[in-house]
């Protein structure tokens, strides 16, 4: 049987960690992440299945996918209070080697991950008619929400995933 492990959201950064424990995840052939904060790790390659066989999908308004790393949210934080918002702009812009971190690591959907990166829908925005949403974190498995998600992950469960549709990682 074609074995695949999925991680939502923080259960990405799970999945993340199970790989990196001795022996690994068992007779696992593909990972996919939807909705990643991060999986603990900065590359695909160091999820012990190869690169080709680690897929992401990141709806563009999710903005779990998007939260800023640790360090920089401390960073930031310290740099508004001590210098003021141009400061935490110059001072952050120079600290951060690039926007590819998020809470838990390396961005999965990012180039420099490795991962790749399958069609999603969008998602509604952030912001609507009725405030603030975060509904884009939750459509991945949703048909009625995202069929694109839902055939992209169906294909790579299957053993299918030559067959994906594919994204340009961030």
């Amino acid at each position: 049987p074609h074995m695949t492990a999925i991680g939502h959201s923080y259960g990405s950064r799970t999945v993340g960690a199970a790989t990196q424990q001795e022996g690994g995840i068992p007779g696992v052939d593909d990972i996919v992440f939807v909705g990643s904060p991060g999986v603990g790790v900065d590359s695909a390659d160091e999820l012990g299945v190869g690169r080709g066989h680690v897929f992401v999908g990141a709806a563009a308004n999710d903005v779990v996918t998007k939260l800023p790393s640790k360090g920089q949210t401390a960073v930031g934080a310290a740099e508004m209070l001590f210098g003021g918002p141009v400061a935490a702009y110059v001072v952050g812009d120079l600290a951060d080697r690039g926007d590819d971190d998020v809470w838990f690591g390396k961005d999965p959907a990012s180039e420099s991950f490795g991962a790749r990166r399958f069609e999603v829908g969008d998602g509604p925005p952030l912001v609507g008619p009725a405030g603030l949403s975060v509904d884009a974190h939750s459509g991945y498995f949703d048909p009625a929400v995202d069929m694109t998600s839902v055939e992209n992950m169906a294909l790579i469960a299957a053993g299918h995933s030559r067959k994906i549709k594919t994204e340009d990682p961030r």
